[in-house]
């Protein structure tokens, strides 16, 4: 079934109007008697179509459960924001791993810096699209764009720097329990003058390996290992 996430679920009745009825109508071809799932705060609601066009789509729901593929712990990743479409490529498979809100930042060596309202509700999209295509509860937040020096007040949990420079330890052994916000650099990777802001944050500074990764890399890599070894 085709998924879609609502601010609000359904009580007996949903309605869905815009771009979500547009596609399916016109997109999805989706006709009376089948059925869709609407997410909302970690609930779906299973719902049987009874009238479909593109500017409105009326159903009954049939059914709730609630939604169970959402990390048991709050993960939010940093971001750079990169050259061409690398930064989309994070959020899209950081969202579907199951990160909970980006924070584009920039940085003394980052080569873009700048960050447009229409580029970030572009971020939104692709985070929305990649949560229902993971089948996921909630939807990840973008922020807006932050300097390294305003970062670390925006981050919550444990603060986890990835920096190829870094001895130790790493990044499973920083992040054992509990919420966990990871930094990765941009292209240009992080100075020592922004590591040691990150310390007296009180920020684990971790190694990804010995092999130096692109930053999409990094972030995508970082996401993956942790979810994986805490998604229990």
């Amino acid at each position: 079934m085709h998924r879609f996430f609502v601010e609000t679920g359904p009580a007996e009745r949903a309605l869905l109007r815009g771009e979500q009825a547009r596609q399916i109508a016109t997109v999805l071809r989706l006709r009376p008697g089948e059925h869709i799932v609407l997410v909302a705060d970690l609930v779906e609601h299973e719902v049987e179509l009874q009238a479909v066009a593109p500017a409105q789509v009326t159903g009954k729901v049939v059914a709730r459960r609630s939604v169970a593929t959402e990390l048991p712990f709050r993960l939010t990743l940093a971001v750079p924001v990169l050259k061409a479409d690398r930064s989309e490529e994070v959020v899209e498979a950081a969202s579907q791993l199951g990160a909970s809100r980006f924070v584009p930042f920039t940085s003394s060596r980052s080569i873009v810096r700048e960050l447009s309202a229409a580029k970030r509700e572009r971020w939104q999209k692709i985070a929305r699209e990649a949560a229902e295509t993971a089948h996921r509860g909630a939807v990840p937040r973008i922020d807006e764009l932050v300097p390294w020096g305003a970062l670390f007040v925006r981050l919550d949990g444990r603060i986890v720097v990835c920096w190829e420079e870094a001895s130790g330890p790493s990044l499973l052994e920083a992040s054992r329990d509990g919420d966990v916000s990871l930094v990765v650099g941009p292209e240009g990777g992080l100075s020592k003058d922004e590591i040691d802001t990150a310390r007296s944050h009180d920020a684990a500074i971790v190694s990804l390996g010995r092999r130096r990764l692109r930053a999409e890399t990094a972030a995508i890599a970082a996401v993956a290992t942790l979810a994986a070894a805490r998604d229990r």
